[in-house]
């Protein structure tokens, strides 16, 4: 790879974060790093970028739209064939897309082609998909639709909360890049996965959604659980008029016949500090909990089998 290979970054992430720092490490050129302000869960944040250009000898931009005579001008200038990006929440036009040979290389979780679009690992575990692929794909006018240029697959249990996702996300993401960079420089035209417009769509998640519904499968409300899970605000149910979020819960099936409502408590396991809930086929045995910001082991709250989650 010869070292006068010359790049440019947009979006925000992590992600975006280690995959320059690891491509830089091998002897790529950033000439512009472009974002936007950071979602409140993430730990990177526009200042970190910027510090990251000054040390890169990178133009900074911290603009909403890549119609941007500057920005063009530095691709053109030095003769940029790739881009890298990440959760860049805007439309990218495709005059701008155009000026890339190798295309605009996008991180994208979910099992492209379906799964495009937003809040893809949450819907992804609450789901029961056994797996979720990292994907660098090309980005398109259509969302998420180019080609696919490479991939790896991060397994899902039935123990696999959101952040373990995300978490070996960040280990993968800067391989795939330059992997993904080596394939498309070499041939501009590669692909893993060809592309296309059709498959499922994921639309965003609000807070509300993670609101527990007792009255389901008692794996429905685990997966719900888990896919709320931090870095994002947690399931939740109220008790009586209180707000508790549900940080790590998993199913339990007892051997025998039970008669309850759904969200009633059950049982209390004073030895694990848990608390076993009624579902419609099984017990949901809680093991961590939050009430009025203080993070607990739910037994040292809940005293009573005469409570009931609503």
């Amino acid at each position: 790879m010869s070292t006068t290979t010359n790049l440019i970054a947009i979006g925000r992430s992590r992600y975006l974060y280690d995959g320059i720092k690891h491509l830089l490490s091998k002897g790529y050129s950033f000439k512009a790093i472009v974002t936007e302000e950071a979602y409140e869960e993430y730990d990177i944040k526009h200042t970190d970028f910027e510090q990251l250009a000054k040390e890169a000898g990178a133009t900074f931009f911290m603009i909403k739209s890549l119609n941007n005579e500057e920005l063009t001008g530095i691709v053109k200038d030095n003769k940029i064939r790739a881009a890298i990006s990440v959760n860049w929440k805007y439309t990218i036009p495709k005059s701008f897309l155009d000026l890339f040979e190798c295309g605009i290389l996008n991180f994208h979780l979910g099992n492209l082609p379906d799964y495009k679009g937003n809040a893809t690992v949450n819907w992804t575990i609450i789901n029961g998909e056994t797996y979720i692929n990292g994907n660098i794909h090309k980005m398109d006018p259509e969302l998420d639709a180019g080609d696919v240029i490479a991939r790896k697959a991060i397994p899902i249990t039935s123990q696999t909360y959101i952040a373990d996702v995300l978490k070996q996300a960040e280990t993968d993401v800067p391989v795939l890049y330059e992997e993904a960079i080596k394939k498309v420089m070499a041939e501009p035209n590669a692909y893993e996965v060809k592309g296309t417009v059709r498959g499922s769509r994921c639309y965003p998640r609000l807070a509300e959604d993670s609101q527990i519904d007792w009255d389901q499968p008692v794996e429905n409300v685990s997966r719900l659980v888990r896919a709320s899970s931090r870095p994002y605000k947690g399931a939740y149910s109220f008790l009586n008029g209180e707000k508790i979020v549900i940080w790590k819960a998993r199913p339990f099936m007892p051997e025998d016949k039970f008669f309850a409502i759904p969200g009633h408590v059950v049982a209390l396991n004073k030895t694990a500090s848990s608390i076993m809930v009624a579902c419609t086929d099984g017990l949901l045995e809680v093991q961590e909990i939050e009430k009025d910001g203080e993070v607990m082991a739910p037994t040292n709250f809940i005293k009573s089998i005469r409570l009931r989650f609503k």
